[in-house]
């Protein structure tokens, strides 16, 4: 025994009595410990039972059935195989037991089987059966007082299942590690023993029954707490195997210590977990176990499916209509039983099982919703059956997306859509969802309005979004139709309501009185004295209103002021606002266009001749300016200009006079013609033969210049031959009978109608007439 083990006894002794430990009965016959416990089914099929122990060799009994005896060990309940006594098998693990001496012998088939040698103090129990499955298996336990935290290390006992196919012969071992063929043993499911080995398939080990352990990630309970009196013990395995339905098999169970006796082992069976066809639905699936389902899933039990078996249902009692297959789809709470009745043997085997589901979280979004664009809409998922949840938490989704952050039971929702709540319980989740439309309007009632000059106005809640027939109105002043008509200043208000929507507008009406402005009429001027325009409001005082001047469209800057001091011509605008009206007015003021000024006709002058020219207008005050062919003449500001032409001037030259007054002009022009230099004299010789060349008497200058009244004409007789009044050209040589004249002198007066700056009021003269070729 080890030493801590030694020195802890006498502590133990005095106190093991307040924990729970498995108990011990020896008095079931192999035959009741196969049939009633291990299997447990009427319609199994086992015989040829067989056993061997230590009694069988005047030694200790190594087989028995086992009651966890309201202990925490695994298993409720089942059989044990040990290589002691069954009698020391029973907690608090107080002492290290190696019963039996080496008069009781091991077992071959066990050593055939594993890797044991030189085996002893062998256990083992032996029948057969015949499966109506085609998976056979049991649950059980291995323990070992070789769990010491050192022996585990290269020491083991041994045990097998072994089975054996009686129509082949072929055996095989079942008490393997998990996936493996590989014989359970002590040293290859063990903990890491700090400083002497490490673990191997440490998760099929479950416990040791002592403290203190060195290693301090492995479980440990007190040995005076240990249900069983063993050093450690591995977790619940099952062993399992293929095997053939209708076929006969033979199972040997043994258990031995190897090489010695000492350090004692145990296999514990679990009851009614040996499966070869007995009806097995399996522990009942309780809220509190772990594996329920919520309300509205599935559970499948499974009878299992038997050679010609005939299946029959119950719930709470009462056999469900039409379920006769060997599975059964539950989805509700309830005590659920299954008779299975085997053709072979005429026997009926069943079972039952409490199956337990999860409530869901009951809620209702409701019908769906019509809300409000202008207050959210409230939806509702608190559950109706909280005391029925554990863990209630929520999720909002809005047209399947989440909303991240909504956790609450409450929404406010302000956008149409449809939304889903997702409510969690128990694990369990329920869904509702519901549709928001938003019932989204305006109201306009134009905006604030000033009302000028008019008596009354009417306002109307014009709607978007909605039909007027379908909403009703209540305006401030009582009324209840779209429109109203109103004749005080005041704020209105009217309350739209349409399908449990209500909104609510107000406009500002103020009646006022627009300013009366005249400018006048449009005028022509000359800007001689100030002109002013004056915009002040026939019914208002000008210093309460206010003005803005603007001159062909453009506003004057700084003209802010009832009167406009102007200085050019141009469209005049006054805006003027007074009791929050305004009124405009126009005026156009032009220059005068009737300033006259003449300066007769166009003439004809003859070169180096002086010519007064003279401006004549009825306007007084005015200045004058004088062009030549549109070029200013320096220094010419006077009424009248003189001209002198020069000789060599060709063409015509136009002189401008311009009068100004104040802003406004007038001009007048006239073209100077000078003449030829050849006719600017008179001419002493005619040769009149029609050739164009002098043959008239050309005096169009003086006709110009002075006007001539008469020209008489004499031949050297003094006899008149030509007499013309108002002469210009006409003599050409002929006589005023129409005769041509001779070659010869001639003799002429010439009278003035003005008199001639040259020759006075009367000229005489004469000319010499070439009639001759």
């Amino acid at each position: 025994m080890p030493l801590k083990k030694i020195l802890l006894t006498f502590f133990f002794l005095s106190t093991f009595a307040g924990f729970a430990q498995i108990s011990i009965d020896e008095t079931l016959t192999v035959q009741e410990l196969v049939e009633d416990v291990l299997i447990n089914s009427d319609c199994a099929e086992v015989s040829n039972f067989s056993s061997s122990t230590g009694t069988d060799f005047g030694d200790v009994n190594g087989i028995a059935f086992f009651d966890a005896n309201g202990s925490d060990f695994p298993f409720s309940s089942g059989v044990i195989l040990s290589s002691g006594n069954v009698q020391n098998a029973p907690g608090p693990n107080l002492t290290v037991h190696s019963d039996g001496g080496f008069g009781w012998p091991g077992d071959a088939d066990l050593e055939a089987n594993t890797t044991a040698t030189s085996t002893n103090n062998a256990s083992w129990i032996q029948f057969d059966f015949t499966p109506f499955v085609t998976e056979i298996s049991f649950d059980f336990i291995m323990a070992s007082e070789e769990y010491n935290e050192n022996f585990e290390c290269t020491f083991s006992d041994a045990f097998a299942f072994i089975l054996t196919d009686q129509s082949t012969g072929i055996s095989q071992n079942l008490a393997v590690l998990p996936g493996t063929t590989t014989p359970i043993e002590v040293t290859n499911i063990r903990p890491e023993v700090i400083g002497q080995c490490n673990a191997v398939n440490e998760e099929f080990f479950d416990q040791y029954n002592f403290e203190p352990v060195a290693n301090p990630n492995v479980n440990t309970i007190p040995a005076a707490e240990a249900p069983i009196d063993f050093n450690g013990q591995t977790i619940q395995l099952t062993a399992t195997a293929t095997v053939v339905s209708g076929n006969d098999y033979t199972i040997k169970l043994v258990v031995a210590d190897e090489s010695d006796t000492a350090f004692d082992m145990a296999v514990f069976l679990e009851a009614n977990s040996f499966n070869i066809g007995a009806v097995d639905l399996g522990g009942d699936i309780l809220l509190g176990s772990g594996d329920a389902l919520c309300t509205g899933e599935v559970i499948t039990l499974d009878a299992g499916t038997l050679p010609d078996a005939t299946y029959m249902w119950f719930r709470d009692g009462v056999e469900i209509p039409g379920e006769t297959n060997p599975t059964l789809d539950v989805s509700e709470t309830g005590l659920y039983r299954v008779e299975v009745s085997l053709a072979s043997g005429g026997c009926t085997a069943n079972d039952e099982v409490l199956v337990e589901f999860f409530s869901l979280p009951a809620f209702d979004l409701g019908e769906d919703i019509l809300g409000c664009d202008n207050s959210p809409t409230i939806l509702d998922a608190t559950v109706t059956n909280p005391s029925e949840l554990t863990d209630i938490s929520y999720k909002w989704f809005q047209d399947g997306v989440e909303i991240v952050g909504e956790t609450n039971p409450t929404l406010e929702v302000t956008e149409a859509g449809l939304y889903t709540a997702e409510v969690t319980g128990n694990g369990c989740v329920s869904t509702d969802a519901i549709t928001v439309s938003i019932l989204a309007f305006t109201i306009d009632l134009g905006g604030d309005q000033i009302v000028c000059d008019e008596a009354s106005y009417t306002i109307t809640a014009a709607l978007d979004g909605i039909n007027p027939s379908d909403a009703s109105f209540l305006w401030s002043t009582g009324q209840t139709t779209q429109s109203i008509t109103v004749t005080t200043s005041g704020d209105y208000t009217v309350t739209v309501t349409s399908q449990g929507c209500e909104k609510s507008e107000t406009v500002t009406i103020l009646f006022s009185e627009s300013p009366v402005i005249d400018l006048g009429d449009d005028f022509e001027t000359c800007f001689t004295e100030a002109v002013i325009l004056d915009a002040s409001p026939a019914n208002y005082n000008p210093s309460e209103a206010n003005y803005q001047w603007f001159l062909d469209g453009n506003e004057i800057e700084g003209a802010t002021q009832a009167t406009l001091t102007i200085t050019q011509t141009g469209l005049y605008r006054v805006v003027v606002t007074a009791g929050n009206c305004i009124s405009e007015d126009t005026i156009l003021v032009s220059p005068r266009e009737d300033l006259v000024v003449t300066l007769g006709d166009d003439f004809r002058t003859c070169p180096n001749e002086t010519q007064i020219l003279t401006a004549v207008t009825d306007e007084t005050d005015v200045t004058y300016q004088w062009y030549l062919n549109g070029e200013l003449i320096t220094g010419a500001s006077e009424a009248t200009l003189e001209i002198t032409i020069p000789e060599n001037e060709i063409g015509s030259l136009t002189y401008t006079v311009e009068i100004l007054l104040g802003e406004c002009s007038g001009t007048a022009e006239v073209t100077i013609l000078p003449y030829d230099i050849d006719n600017c004299t008179i001419s002493e010789g005619l040769s009149p033969n029609g050739d164009g060349l002098n043959d008239c008497l050309d005096l169009q200058f003086l006709v110009d210049r002075s006007g001539v009244l008469s020209l008489e004409i004499f031949n050297r007789y003094g006899l008149s031959v030509f007499q013309n009044e108002d002469y210009i050209n006409d003599f050409c040589g002929i006589d005023s009978d129409g005769n041509a004249l001779g070659t010869g002198t001639y003799f002429y007066v010439l009278k003035f109608e003005n008199p001639d700056p040259v020759y006075g009021e009367l000229k005489t003269g004469w000319i010499y007439i070439n009639t001759e070729e």
